[in-house]
């Protein structure tokens, strides 16, 4: 049986429909064997193998497109390490596990559950379970292979550190002092005018938020996951993720503003003189923090 026939017999009914006809699907598919053998010289899945996992792992509502982009020697190495290829998993570990120690710096893990991660995903990734097959074998090749590596690690970080169970503590002066630099002139006098009261609101304002919009904060300005990592991490897309973030924004302005009238007693019209340029500034600095990576 050659590759295409092998490819259209193991592919889904309506990608099936949507390939069948295509001029160059065999060449596309020697393409990604070659691209496959060229990236992992030492690693050996059979091509039938190979081209049936694919068929297999392919959308349901894929088409040219997303074939030709296909991260084949990602999901070629994966596929090996989930057949239990100790060469793979050896080489899938040398390329790929350092992204396990920046996630543990990122989140402040420390060494020893670095480690601990480090021995739960080999088993997660490698090993199949009577519930269960080897997530590597899961990898679709639709996205980068070490971004999903980096989500895994956070992912089972977090777990372990147990954040989702306690509130998060953000160092809240260092937050205001991170939105609003210190070097901003203008920002400067006004903190110079109003630094108890501004620092205070903003203070207040931050521990007005639920503790989930506290988190989802610290993950991105202080842990520096990017809208994907935070999409991956409770499972939405980053559409949503970058939603979130958004509103939590605002509501973070908005209470600061509450809170600064508050405390000094003042007319809408003048606290909004007072804060218009705050607002301004850390509009600025939390579009800068939070913006999702234009490259992404």
């Amino acid at each position: 049986m050659s590759v295409r026939e092998t490819f259209l017999a193991a592919l889904a009914a309506t990608p099936r429909t949507a390939l069948v006809d295509l001029a160059d699907l065999a060449a596309i598919l020697d393409a990604h064997l070659a691209t496959a053998h060229t990236a992992w010289p030492d690693v050996e899945v059979a091509d039938t193998a190979f081209i049936t996992h694919l068929a297999s792992r392919f959308a349901d509502d894929g088409g040219e497109a997303e074939l030709r982009s296909v991260r084949s020697g990602d999901m070629y190495l994966a596929l090996a390490c989930a057949r239990g290829d100790q060469a793979a998993i050896v080489t899938f570990e040398r390329a790929y596990f350092d992204e396990i120690d920046r996630a543990a710096v990122r989140t402040r893990a420390g060494t020893d559950l670095a480690a601990e991660a480090k021995q739960n995903i080999r088993r997660i990734l490698f090993v199949s379970e009577s519930n269960r097959p080897a997530a590597a074998a899961m990898f679709s090749g639709r996205g980068d292979l070490r971004g999903w590596i980096r989500v895994t690690a956070t992912r089972e970080l977090i777990r372990l550190l147990g954040r989702d169970k306690r509130e998060v503590k953000i160092d809240d002066d260092a937050l205001f002092d991170f939105l609003s630099p210190a070097n901003d002139p203008e920002l400067s006098y006004i903190r110079d005018l109003y630094r108890a009261e501004c620092s205070e609101a903003f203070r207040m304002a931050l521990n007005a938020l639920p503790t989930k919009d506290r988190s989802l904060l610290r993950y991105q300005v202080l842990d520096g996951l990017t809208v994907d990592d935070i999409g991956a991490l409770h499972g939405i897309h980053r559409a949503t993720a970058a939603r979130w973030l958004a509103r939590i924004r605002e509501e973070l302005l908005e209470h600061t503003r509450t809170e600064v009238q508050r405390r000094l007693g003042i007319a809408t019209n003048e606290v909004d003189s007072i804060l218009r340029l705050v607002h301004s500034r850390l509009d600025v600095s939390l579009e800068r923090v939070l913006r999702p990576d234009p490259g992404a």
